[in-house]
Protein backbone atom coordinates (compact mmCIF):
# COMPACT_ATOMS: atom_id res chain seq x y z
CA UNK A 1 0.00 0.00 0.00
CA UNK A 2 1.42 2.89 -1.31
CA UNK A 3 1.42 6.67 0.93
CA UNK A 4 -1.84 7.94 -0.93
CA UNK A 5 -3.75 4.81 0.04
CA UNK A 6 -2.59 4.77 3.82
CA UNK A 7 -3.98 8.38 3.65
CA UNK A 8 -7.35 7.39 2.05
CA UNK A 9 -7.39 4.24 4.48
CA UNK A 10 -7.39 6.71 7.81
CA UNK A 11 -9.74 8.88 6.05
CA UNK A 12 -12.48 6.29 4.99
CA UNK A 13 -11.12 4.35 8.89
CA UNK A 14 -14.51 5.54 10.25
CA UNK A 15 -17.31 4.66 7.83
CA UNK A 16 -20.88 4.28 10.00
CA UNK A 17 -24.18 3.07 8.52
CA UNK A 18 -26.47 5.92 7.13
CA UNK A 19 -29.04 5.65 10.34
CA UNK A 20 -25.74 5.95 12.66
CA UNK A 21 -24.12 8.91 11.50
CA UNK A 22 -23.06 11.59 14.33
CA UNK A 23 -22.31 15.21 14.62
CA UNK A 24 -20.86 17.13 16.80
CA UNK A 25 -19.82 20.95 16.76
CA UNK A 26 -16.74 22.73 17.90
CA UNK A 27 -16.62 26.76 18.90
CA UNK A 28 -14.89 28.79 20.47
CA UNK A 29 -15.14 32.21 23.17
CA UNK A 30 -13.32 34.63 23.91
CA UNK A 31 -13.35 36.51 27.13
CA UNK A 32 -12.30 39.93 28.68
CA UNK A 33 -12.08 41.22 32.60
CA UNK A 34 -13.58 44.04 33.95
CA UNK A 35 -11.50 46.66 32.58
CA UNK A 36 -12.09 45.79 29.02
CA UNK A 37 -8.92 43.50 28.40
CA UNK A 38 -8.90 40.26 27.09
CA UNK A 39 -8.10 37.48 30.00
CA UNK A 40 -4.63 36.68 30.11
CA UNK A 41 -3.75 33.33 28.27
CA UNK A 42 -0.75 31.25 30.25
CA UNK A 43 -1.51 32.34 34.75
CA UNK A 44 -1.21 35.50 35.71
CA UNK A 45 -2.47 37.68 39.28
CA UNK A 46 -6.40 37.56 37.47
CA UNK A 47 -7.97 34.47 36.16
CA UNK A 48 -6.47 33.68 33.37
CA UNK A 49 -8.04 31.30 30.04
CA UNK A 50 -5.66 28.22 31.70
CA UNK A 51 -7.63 28.94 34.79
CA UNK A 52 -11.32 29.00 33.04
CA UNK A 53 -10.34 25.82 30.77
CA UNK A 54 -9.44 23.71 34.13
CA UNK A 55 -12.21 24.85 36.02
CA UNK A 56 -14.35 23.63 32.90
CA UNK A 57 -12.32 20.40 32.31
CA UNK A 58 -13.21 19.72 36.21
CA UNK A 59 -16.64 20.69 35.84
CA UNK A 60 -17.21 17.81 33.12
CA UNK A 61 -15.23 15.15 34.42
CA UNK A 62 -18.25 13.24 36.61
CA UNK A 63 -20.66 13.20 32.57
CA UNK A 64 -19.93 9.94 31.60
CA UNK A 65 -20.63 10.95 27.56
CA UNK A 66 -17.95 14.23 27.82
CA UNK A 67 -17.76 17.32 25.69
CA UNK A 68 -13.91 18.34 25.10
CA UNK A 69 -12.37 21.73 26.32
CA UNK A 70 -9.04 22.58 24.91
CA UNK A 71 -7.44 26.32 24.31
CA UNK A 72 -6.56 28.38 21.22
CA UNK A 73 -3.47 30.61 20.52
CA UNK A 74 -4.75 33.59 21.66
CA UNK A 75 -6.76 32.01 25.05
CA UNK A 76 -9.72 31.38 22.81
CA UNK A 77 -11.59 28.43 24.77
CA UNK A 78 -12.66 25.94 22.57
CA UNK A 79 -15.78 23.51 22.95
CA UNK A 80 -16.87 20.42 21.95
CA UNK A 81 -19.76 18.28 21.75
CA UNK A 82 -19.65 14.77 21.73
CA UNK A 83 -20.46 13.09 18.49
CA UNK A 84 -24.32 12.77 18.85
CA UNK A 85 -27.35 11.69 16.38
CA UNK A 86 -29.48 14.37 16.36
CA UNK A 87 -29.10 18.07 17.20
CA UNK A 88 -31.13 18.33 20.08
CA UNK A 89 -29.01 16.24 21.95
CA UNK A 90 -26.22 18.55 20.89
CA UNK A 91 -28.12 21.67 22.06
CA UNK A 92 -28.25 20.06 25.30
CA UNK A 93 -25.26 19.87 26.08
CA UNK A 94 -23.82 23.01 24.64
CA UNK A 95 -26.19 24.20 27.03
CA UNK A 96 -24.88 22.66 30.23
CA UNK A 97 -21.36 24.35 28.73
CA UNK A 98 -22.91 27.83 28.60
CA UNK A 99 -24.48 27.48 32.05
CA UNK A 100 -20.73 26.56 32.82
CA UNK A 101 -18.91 29.83 31.41
CA UNK A 102 -22.22 32.04 32.37
CA UNK A 103 -21.68 31.03 35.75
CA UNK A 104 -17.81 31.76 35.90
CA UNK A 105 -18.38 34.64 34.06
CA UNK A 106 -20.60 36.29 36.72
CA UNK A 107 -18.29 35.35 39.30
CA UNK A 108 -14.98 36.60 38.10
CA UNK A 109 -16.61 39.94 36.06
CA UNK A 110 -15.91 38.69 32.40
CA UNK A 111 -17.43 39.36 29.63
CA UNK A 112 -17.74 37.11 26.67
CA UNK A 113 -17.19 38.59 22.96
CA UNK A 114 -20.60 37.60 21.18
CA UNK A 115 -18.29 38.39 17.45
CA UNK A 116 -16.30 36.33 15.19
CA UNK A 117 -13.46 38.66 15.32
CA UNK A 118 -11.73 40.56 17.92
CA UNK A 119 -13.06 43.82 17.24
CA UNK A 120 -10.50 46.12 18.72
CA UNK A 121 -7.19 44.86 19.56
CA UNK A 122 -4.67 44.10 17.15
CA UNK A 123 -2.95 40.24 17.65
CA UNK A 124 0.39 42.19 18.45
CA UNK A 125 -1.50 43.63 21.73
CA UNK A 126 -2.23 39.12 22.69
CA UNK A 127 -0.24 37.19 23.90
CA UNK A 128 0.23 33.71 22.17
CA UNK A 129 -0.12 30.47 24.72
CA UNK A 130 3.31 28.82 25.85
CA UNK A 131 3.00 25.84 23.70
CA UNK A 132 5.08 24.22 21.23
CA UNK A 133 3.00 23.44 18.43
CA UNK A 134 1.28 27.22 18.21
CA UNK A 135 4.52 28.77 18.37
CA UNK A 136 5.82 26.62 15.11
CA UNK A 137 2.29 27.76 13.63
CA UNK A 138 2.88 31.27 14.32
CA UNK A 139 6.06 31.04 13.11
CA UNK A 140 5.47 29.86 9.83
CA UNK A 141 1.40 32.33 9.31
CA UNK A 142 4.12 35.20 9.88
CA UNK A 143 5.93 33.97 6.40
CA UNK A 144 2.69 32.63 4.55
CA UNK A 145 0.09 35.03 4.70
CA UNK A 146 -0.51 38.81 5.50
CA UNK A 147 -3.28 37.81 8.11
CA UNK A 148 -2.27 34.56 10.00
CA UNK A 149 -1.64 36.31 13.31
CA UNK A 150 -5.09 37.53 13.11
CA UNK A 151 -6.46 34.17 12.61
CA UNK A 152 -4.67 32.50 15.68
CA UNK A 153 -4.88 35.02 18.28
CA UNK A 154 -8.01 36.88 17.05
CA UNK A 155 -10.80 34.66 15.43
CA UNK A 156 -13.33 32.08 16.30
CA UNK A 157 -15.24 29.87 14.57
CA UNK A 158 -18.14 27.26 14.75
CA UNK A 159 -16.61 23.65 13.17
CA UNK A 160 -19.25 21.04 12.18
CA UNK A 161 -18.03 17.31 12.20
CA UNK A 162 -19.91 14.89 10.34
CA UNK A 163 -19.82 11.12 9.97
CA UNK A 164 -20.17 9.43 6.61
CA UNK A 165 -21.43 5.93 4.99
CA UNK A 166 -19.04 5.34 2.01
CA UNK A 167 -16.66 7.29 -0.42
CA UNK A 168 -19.23 8.08 -2.68
CA UNK A 169 -20.66 9.82 0.02
CA UNK A 170 -17.88 11.59 1.57
CA UNK A 171 -16.74 12.82 -1.90
CA UNK A 172 -20.04 14.35 -2.51
CA UNK A 173 -20.40 16.02 0.61
CA UNK A 174 -17.17 17.24 0.34
CA UNK A 175 -17.72 18.97 -2.99
CA UNK A 176 -21.02 20.29 -2.45
CA UNK A 177 -19.56 21.97 0.97
CA UNK A 178 -16.80 23.36 -0.97
CA UNK A 179 -18.76 24.66 -3.51
CA UNK A 180 -21.21 26.36 -1.01
CA UNK A 181 -18.62 27.70 1.56
CA UNK A 182 -18.49 31.14 -0.05
CA UNK A 183 -22.63 31.38 0.16
CA UNK A 184 -22.70 29.99 3.97
CA UNK A 185 -19.22 32.32 5.37
CA UNK A 186 -22.10 34.99 4.18
CA UNK A 187 -25.24 33.79 5.44
CA UNK A 188 -23.54 33.20 8.74
CA UNK A 189 -21.06 36.28 9.09
CA UNK A 190 -20.91 37.90 12.09
CA UNK A 191 -17.96 39.74 12.23
CA UNK A 192 -18.89 43.63 12.44
CA UNK A 193 -16.03 45.57 13.73
CA UNK A 194 -11.82 45.37 12.95
CA UNK A 195 -9.37 47.57 15.08
CA UNK A 196 -11.66 49.49 16.55
CA UNK A 197 -14.09 50.30 13.46
CA UNK A 198 -17.06 49.24 11.49
CA UNK A 199 -16.71 46.55 8.68
CA UNK A 200 -18.83 47.59 6.50
CA UNK A 201 -19.15 45.06 4.17
CA UNK A 202 -16.49 43.06 4.37
CA UNK A 203 -16.66 39.66 5.25
CA UNK A 204 -13.88 39.72 7.54
CA UNK A 205 -13.14 36.27 9.05
CA UNK A 206 -13.18 34.83 5.18
CA UNK A 207 -10.85 37.50 4.47
CA UNK A 208 -8.78 36.39 7.55
CA UNK A 209 -8.42 33.02 6.83
CA UNK A 210 -7.86 33.36 2.86
CA UNK A 211 -4.91 35.59 3.52
CA UNK A 212 -3.19 33.08 6.23
CA UNK A 213 -1.39 30.47 4.20
CA UNK A 214 -2.59 29.82 0.64
CA UNK A 215 -0.77 26.50 0.49
CA UNK A 216 -3.03 24.32 3.64
CA UNK A 217 -5.99 27.28 3.40
CA UNK A 218 -9.01 28.14 1.04
CA UNK A 219 -10.97 26.17 -1.56
CA UNK A 220 -10.28 22.25 -2.82
CA UNK A 221 -10.82 24.07 -5.95
CA UNK A 222 -8.16 26.27 -4.92
CA UNK A 223 -6.07 23.18 -4.64
CA UNK A 224 -7.11 21.74 -8.46
CA UNK A 225 -9.81 19.38 -6.62
CA UNK A 226 -12.77 20.41 -8.69
CA UNK A 227 -14.94 17.79 -8.79
CA UNK A 228 -16.69 14.80 -6.80
CA UNK A 229 -14.58 12.24 -9.19
CA UNK A 230 -12.06 10.96 -7.40
CA UNK A 231 -11.85 13.28 -4.45
CA UNK A 232 -10.51 11.41 -1.51
CA UNK A 233 -7.85 10.11 -3.48
CA UNK A 234 -6.64 13.76 -5.04
CA UNK A 235 -7.00 15.33 -0.94
CA UNK A 236 -4.92 12.39 -0.55
CA UNK A 237 -2.12 13.33 -2.71
CA UNK A 238 -2.72 17.02 -2.10
CA UNK A 239 -1.83 16.86 1.82
CA UNK A 240 1.22 15.46 0.75
CA UNK A 241 2.32 18.55 -0.95
CA UNK A 242 1.85 21.19 1.96
CA UNK A 243 4.81 22.10 3.78
CA UNK A 244 4.85 20.61 7.52
CA UNK A 245 4.32 23.13 10.61
CA UNK A 246 5.73 20.58 12.94
CA UNK A 247 6.17 17.15 13.24
CA UNK A 248 5.80 14.86 16.30
CA UNK A 249 8.81 12.12 17.63
CA UNK A 250 9.60 10.09 20.26
CA UNK A 251 8.06 11.06 23.82
CA UNK A 252 5.53 12.57 21.86
CA UNK A 253 8.12 15.98 21.54
CA UNK A 254 6.94 18.78 18.78
CA UNK A 255 9.80 20.04 16.37
CA UNK A 256 10.06 21.83 12.99
CA UNK A 257 10.62 19.45 9.83
CA UNK A 258 12.09 21.46 7.02
CA UNK A 259 9.75 19.51 4.37
CA UNK A 260 6.03 18.78 3.42
CA UNK A 261 3.91 16.22 5.02
CA UNK A 262 4.20 13.50 2.61
CA UNK A 263 8.34 13.74 2.94
CA UNK A 264 7.78 13.30 6.87
CA UNK A 265 5.16 10.53 6.36
CA UNK A 266 7.92 9.00 4.11
CA UNK A 267 10.07 8.72 6.42
CA UNK A 268 8.36 7.05 9.37
CA UNK A 269 7.08 4.51 6.34
CA UNK A 270 10.72 3.65 5.69
CA UNK A 271 11.51 3.71 9.33
CA UNK A 272 8.61 1.36 10.06
CA UNK A 273 6.93 3.90 12.50
CA UNK A 274 4.01 4.91 10.15
CA UNK A 275 0.62 4.57 12.20
CA UNK A 276 -2.68 6.45 12.16
CA UNK A 277 -1.79 8.79 14.74
CA UNK A 278 1.09 10.16 12.27
CA UNK A 279 -1.23 10.61 9.66
CA UNK A 280 -3.72 12.30 11.54
CA UNK A 281 -1.06 14.86 12.66
CA UNK A 282 -0.71 15.88 8.70
CA UNK A 283 -4.02 16.06 8.40
CA UNK A 284 -5.13 18.38 11.42
CA UNK A 285 -2.57 21.13 9.39
CA UNK A 286 -4.52 21.35 6.31
CA UNK A 287 -7.25 23.75 7.45
CA UNK A 288 -9.03 24.13 3.91
CA UNK A 289 -13.03 25.50 4.34
CA UNK A 290 -13.45 21.66 4.36
CA UNK A 291 -11.10 18.99 5.43
CA UNK A 292 -10.72 15.26 6.00
CA UNK A 293 -10.21 13.58 9.55
CA UNK A 294 -11.86 10.57 9.56
CA UNK A 295 -15.13 12.49 9.67
CA UNK A 296 -15.61 15.04 7.64
CA UNK A 297 -15.06 18.99 8.92
CA UNK A 298 -16.73 21.94 7.82
CA UNK A 299 -15.05 25.08 8.93
CA UNK A 300 -16.46 27.86 6.80
CA UNK A 301 -18.96 29.61 9.41
CA UNK A 302 -18.38 32.42 11.71
CA UNK A 303 -19.79 31.74 15.08
CA UNK A 304 -23.38 32.65 15.38
CA UNK A 305 -24.06 35.71 17.81
CA UNK A 306 -25.87 33.83 20.76
CA UNK A 307 -28.93 32.07 20.61
CA UNK A 308 -28.05 30.96 17.24
CA UNK A 309 -25.19 28.54 18.29
CA UNK A 310 -27.14 25.33 16.12
CA UNK A 311 -27.92 27.44 12.96
CA UNK A 312 -24.93 26.42 11.24
CA UNK A 313 -25.28 22.85 12.04
CA UNK A 314 -28.93 22.69 11.34
CA UNK A 315 -28.04 24.42 7.89
CA UNK A 316 -25.08 21.15 6.99
CA UNK A 317 -26.87 18.55 8.87
CA UNK A 318 -30.35 19.46 6.54
CA UNK A 319 -27.80 19.38 3.34
CA UNK A 320 -25.87 16.81 3.69
CA UNK A 321 -27.23 14.01 6.16
CA UNK A 322 -30.47 13.89 4.35
CA UNK A 323 -30.25 11.87 1.19
CA UNK A 324 -32.34 13.30 -1.03
CA UNK A 325 -30.84 17.09 -0.09
CA UNK A 326 -27.64 16.03 -0.38
CA UNK A 327 -28.70 14.56 -4.34
CA UNK A 328 -30.42 17.38 -4.76
CA UNK A 329 -28.06 19.85 -3.84
CA UNK A 330 -25.52 17.86 -5.96
CA UNK A 331 -27.17 17.86 -9.22
CA UNK A 332 -27.30 21.66 -8.22
CA UNK A 333 -23.52 22.36 -8.08
CA UNK A 334 -22.33 20.35 -10.05
CA UNK A 335 -22.77 21.88 -13.19
CA UNK A 336 -21.66 25.21 -12.27
CA UNK A 337 -18.60 26.00 -14.57
CA UNK A 338 -15.40 26.68 -12.95
CA UNK A 339 -15.41 30.70 -13.71
CA UNK A 340 -19.08 30.89 -11.95
CA UNK A 341 -17.36 29.16 -8.90
CA UNK A 342 -14.42 31.52 -8.96
CA UNK A 343 -16.92 34.61 -9.27
CA UNK A 344 -18.73 33.22 -6.27
CA UNK A 345 -15.39 32.43 -4.17
CA UNK A 346 -14.63 36.66 -5.38
CA UNK A 347 -18.24 37.33 -4.22
CA UNK A 348 -18.23 36.07 -1.06
CA UNK A 349 -15.38 38.59 0.23
CA UNK A 350 -17.87 41.02 0.42
CA UNK A 351 -21.62 40.91 2.50
CA UNK A 352 -23.71 42.36 -0.45
CA UNK A 353 -26.97 40.32 -1.11
CA UNK A 354 -27.30 41.52 -4.54
CA UNK A 355 -23.99 40.39 -5.92
CA UNK A 356 -23.85 38.35 -9.45
CA UNK A 357 -23.74 34.70 -8.84
CA UNK A 358 -24.23 31.12 -10.77
CA UNK A 359 -26.64 30.97 -13.16
CA UNK A 360 -27.03 34.57 -12.80
CA UNK A 361 -29.13 34.52 -9.46
CA UNK A 362 -27.49 36.63 -6.49
CA UNK A 363 -26.59 35.53 -3.36
CA UNK A 364 -29.48 36.20 -1.96
CA UNK A 365 -31.62 34.16 -4.14
CA UNK A 366 -29.01 31.22 -3.58
CA UNK A 367 -29.09 31.84 0.52
CA UNK A 368 -33.11 30.87 0.09
CA UNK A 369 -32.74 28.03 -2.83
CA UNK A 370 -29.94 26.17 -0.47
CA UNK A 371 -31.74 26.99 2.37
CA UNK A 372 -35.53 25.75 1.25
CA UNK A 373 -33.35 22.35 0.32
CA UNK A 374 -31.53 22.14 3.68
CA UNK A 375 -34.67 22.56 5.84
CA UNK A 376 -36.55 19.69 3.56
CA UNK A 377 -33.87 17.59 4.87
CA UNK A 378 -34.44 18.19 7.77
CA UNK A 379 -37.83 17.30 7.42
CA UNK A 380 -36.84 14.00 6.03
CA UNK A 381 -34.35 13.06 8.82
CA UNK A 382 -37.07 13.73 11.52
CA UNK A 383 -39.21 11.34 9.03
CA UNK A 384 -36.73 8.67 8.40
CA UNK A 385 -35.33 8.63 11.70
CA UNK A 386 -38.25 9.22 13.97
CA UNK A 387 -36.66 12.26 16.08
CA UNK A 388 -37.92 15.41 17.22
CA UNK A 389 -38.10 18.06 14.33
CA UNK A 390 -34.77 20.92 13.98
CA UNK A 391 -36.01 22.85 11.31
CA UNK A 392 -36.46 25.27 14.15
CA UNK A 393 -32.76 25.71 14.79
CA UNK A 394 -32.71 26.97 11.41
CA UNK A 395 -35.76 28.50 11.01
CA UNK A 396 -35.03 31.06 13.69
CA UNK A 397 -32.41 32.30 12.24
CA UNK A 398 -33.44 32.58 9.14
CA UNK A 399 -36.50 34.79 10.31
CA UNK A 400 -33.82 36.57 12.28
CA UNK A 401 -31.72 37.74 9.06
CA UNK A 402 -35.39 37.75 6.74
CA UNK A 403 -36.48 40.69 9.49
CA UNK A 404 -32.71 42.41 9.99
CA UNK A 405 -30.36 41.38 7.76
CA UNK A 406 -26.74 39.36 7.97
CA UNK A 407 -25.48 39.63 12.05
CA UNK A 408 -22.36 41.32 10.79
CA UNK A 409 -24.04 44.27 8.82
CA UNK A 410 -26.96 44.24 11.35
CA UNK A 411 -24.97 44.83 14.46
CA UNK A 412 -23.03 47.52 12.61
CA UNK A 413 -25.98 49.74 12.11
CA UNK A 414 -27.37 49.25 15.38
Amino acid sequence: MNLTERIETVILSNLQPANERKIGIEYENIFYNSRGMRTPVDPADEISATDILNELEEAQAVNVLKSGYTLEPGGQIEWASPPLSTIHEIDKHHRIHKERITNIAAREQLTQLDYSLEPTFEPTDIALINNDKYRLMDKMFSKTGSLGKWMMRNTVSVQINIDYSSRKEAEKMAFVVDCLTPIASILFANCPFWQGNPAGNTNLRYKIWNATDNSRCGDLLDHGIASAKDLIRRYAEYVQTVPAIFVVGKQQKITEFDGTLGEWLELLNEEGQLDDDAIQIALHQIFTHVRFKNVIEIRGCDKPPAGFEMAPVAFWTGLLLDEGALENTYEIVRKWSLSEREQLKNAAFSLDLEQRAPEERTIKEWINIISDISKQGLSNRSKNLGITEEISFLDVYLDYINEKGIPAVTLQNN
